[in-house]
């Protein structure tokens, strides 16, 4: 990876390396002892802090896609995605522990309601990650304000694989989802494959398994706290118009995010922190 303006803090111990910035709480890479790196990131990935880093765990939040598609209305200007993914958050503390125990991250996004014309509700994101073995990214919401309001979170984690036509996505079965490629309502029969543009928005709180036969492994995704599972993939047509997209690099990722979106948006109430959790795990395939 080339040197980057964004700070960064790095992690090697016996079970695992990994890389966070600061910035967008960004979750850069993670390399269990034994595989390579479970993270995509991109080779044209702008990691200078003009702009959301392609690849990793980008942090959607407080709305997810499109404003105009969100039911938390955010105000005129705003971008996809929210603000929580080009914000520097605060590094509150790190471990590195000499034994064989995970390392560990805490980083806090404080946002005022009262002065923000693109979200007007007041509330504090802390971001937990332990990278060991596994590795578990743990998002709680407060509300900081004096009324409820409605927010939108995801971990849009993008996951490595050898080729996206070859991937065998389980856990999804009887799952009902919005295609927004399709523009219809649906449900899963099944495994899902990849057999050109995806991008749904699965209703589930079940955990998912991606079989990669190329690399010879299956990713576990774990989740708690989350009504919704987005798996998306842009294929070439639409990845070829992303100027941080490397040249086929398309075929080498899918993202399956952690996220609570649209009908399982959350209502944050004055103390009743939301706290939504990802565990990732590598098994290799027999």
């Amino acid at each position: 990876m080339t040197m980057t303006d964004v700070a960064t803090l790095s992690v090697d111990i016996p079970s695992c390396s990994a890389l966070v910035t600061p910035f967008g709480a960004h979750l850069l890479s993670w390399c269990p002892a034994g595989h390579s790196d479970v993270l995509w990131l991109s080779s044209r990935a702008v990691l200078d802090g003009t702009k959301a880093i392609r690849g990793g765990i980008p942090l959607c939040l407080p709305w997810f896609g499109s404003p105009t598609d969100s039911p938390t209305r955010p105000g005129q200007g705003a971008g996809a995605h929210g603000f929580a993914r080009t914000s520097p958050w605060t590094l509150l503390g790190s471990t590195q522990p000499a034994n064989d125990a995970p390392a560990s991250f805490s980083f806090e996004l404080h946002h005022t309601g009262e002065t923000s014309a693109l979200y007007p509700h007041s509330f504090c994101a802390r971001l937990d990650i332990t990278a060991g073995a596994e590795l578990n990214t743990t998002l709680t919401l407060t509300n900081e304000d004096d009324h409820p309001f409605t927010i939108e979170a995801a971990m849009h984690t993008y996951l490595r694989v050898g080729d996206v036509k070859d991937l065998s996505i389980e856990g999804l079965d009887g799952a009902p989802y919005d295609d927004k490629v399709k523009e219809r309502r649906g449900t899963q029969c099944g495994d899902l494959a990849a057999v050109g543009p995806l991008d749904r928005i699965y209703t589930t709180t079940q955990p998912v398994h991606v079989v990669d036969p190329r690399l010879g492994r299956r990713i576990i995704i774990d989740k708690s706290g989350s009504g919704s599972t987005i798996v998306w993939n842009p294929w070439a047509q639409a990845a070829a118009s992303m100027a941080d997209v490397g040249e086929g690099e398309w075929q080498h990722f899918v993202c399956v995010e952690t996220a609570a979106v649209r009908e399982r948006a959350l209502t944050l109430w004055p103390g009743h922190p939301h706290i939504m959790t990802q565990t990732l795990a590598v098994e290799t395939l027999d």
